[in-house]
């Protein structure tokens, strides 16, 4: 690649969907068997004032479906798909991250996956020569919520507001990370500036507390980091938010964090009263 890695900033996101809708033109037909979440998803998702972070990636969701059943399926478009549009993979080589060069900076493309076997491991995929699947705990109800989108006139299924939720509060719940943190708390501020009840039935509609307890647990449990002002997930959101530009003042956006997120929360609850147990980090 010629140039380094561009911060996380409304240009990187720019960046970010050049490389995308490059893959999925060359995946032709087939680019809608590739579920968007991430970064990229958040500012598709709400109609907001304030300015997202933005996003230097890719991520894509890949359905692999259980163990026995991968032998029959065929990963070979995706890969020729990938050359086509000018993608490498990351060096030294990893098969689920793949890059490309666009205006001088390199734009890297994650393959996820989620699934019971092999947590945390890259999983080899059929009819491939080096492309693999990263097998992550969290983001497998964006499969059960998402509907085809465009991005820059190409066609990709995109994680919608409850599968968003699910998957992006769990992974946050589960490795913290800032990035994830932010994204969580700020779908839920600028969603509940429209509608204070949407999130919550739009994750009521993806999780089922009995057959999903441990995703169920960790959104439950994500919801704990944003109580108060002063709380880790809070902090991060303000954090962030400032340095993607917001106006408001820092007490002004960590009240915005925790009223949305207890509203969010109170709304799950009410959805399905009873014992809830949150799920272990």
């Amino acid at each position: 690649m010629s140039g380094p890695e561009r911060a996380r900033d409304s240009g990187a996101r720019r960046l970010a969907e050049s490389a995308l809708a490059a893959l999925l033109h060359a995946a032709g037909d087939r680019s809608t068997e590739l579920v968007l979440i991430g970064g990229l998803v958040p500012e598709y998702l709400v109609e907001a004032d304030e300015p997202h972070q933005g996003t230097n990636d890719v991520d894509l969701l890949l359905d692999i479906g259980l163990q026995y059943d991968r032998e029959d399926d065929d990963y070979a478009w995706l890969e020729r798909a990938l050359a086509r549009a000018g993608f490498v993979p990351v060096s030294p080589n990893v098969g689920w991250r793949w890059m490309v060069d666009v205006d001088g900076f390199p734009v890297v493309v994650e393959f996820l996956t989620d699934v019971a076997d092999d947590l945390d491991q890259e999983i080899a995929l059929p009819g491939v020569a080096t492309l693999s699947v990263k097998n992550l705990r969290g983001p497998g109800p964006a499969l059960r919520d998402a509907s085809v989108a465009s991005v820059l006139g190409e066609q990709v299924r995109m994680t919608d507001l409850g599968g968003y939720l699910a998957a992006k509060g769990a992974a946050a719940y589960w490795r913290r990370a800032d990035k994830d943190l932010y994204d969580f708390a700020w779908v839920l501020v600028n969603a509940s500036r429209a509608d204070s009840t949407r999130a919550a039935i739009a994750v009521s509609a993806v999780l089922d507390p009995g057959v999903d307890r441990d995703r169920w647990g960790a959104v439950l449990g994500v919801c704990a980091l944003f109580e108060a002002v002063t709380s880790e997930g809070t902090e991060v959101f303000v954090s962030t938010a400032l340095a993607a530009g917001s106006e408001q003042d820092a007490n002004s956006l960590a009240l915005d964090a925790v009223l949305a997120v207890r509203l969010f929360r109170a709304g799950l609850q009410g959805q399905f009263p009873g014992d809830v147990t949150r799920a272990q980090p």
